[in-house]
């Protein structure tokens, strides 16, 4: 998995998600909210951490963060993008199930 903005480069040589893990499950909840939430929710497994935190203007902030491992020597990566709420985020939900071969 690799993690690309403005100059920055992570990679991850394995990032391994399974349907347990239930990332559908969060992105389906988050495109069901449409109107928003108050807060972060946040998706974590071993070296992928996806936080969302509803903004202004019905947008959806997504901050995806690979990280090398748990002590506070290993590295870590944040990605922000933008997401919106309503059919941005439906879209979004379908494309994690169809990649997760969940669809």
């Amino acid at each position: 998995m690799e993690a690309v903005a403005d100059g920055v480069r992570a990679r991850l040589e394995s990032v391994a998600v399974t349907v347990w893990d239930r990332l559908d499950e969060f992105f389906d909840n988050l495109a069901r909210d449409f109107r928003g939430w108050e807060g972060e929710r946040v998706w974590v497994n071993n070296h992928l951490v996806v936080t969302a935190t509803f903004g202004s203007g019905g947008h959806v902030y997504l901050s995806w963060t690979l990280r090398s491992g748990f002590f506070p020597e290993d590295w870590k990566c944040t990605v922000t993008n933008v997401v919106e709420s309503g059919e941005g985020m439906t879209t979004l939900a379908a494309d994690v199930r169809e990649f997760l071969g969940q669809e």
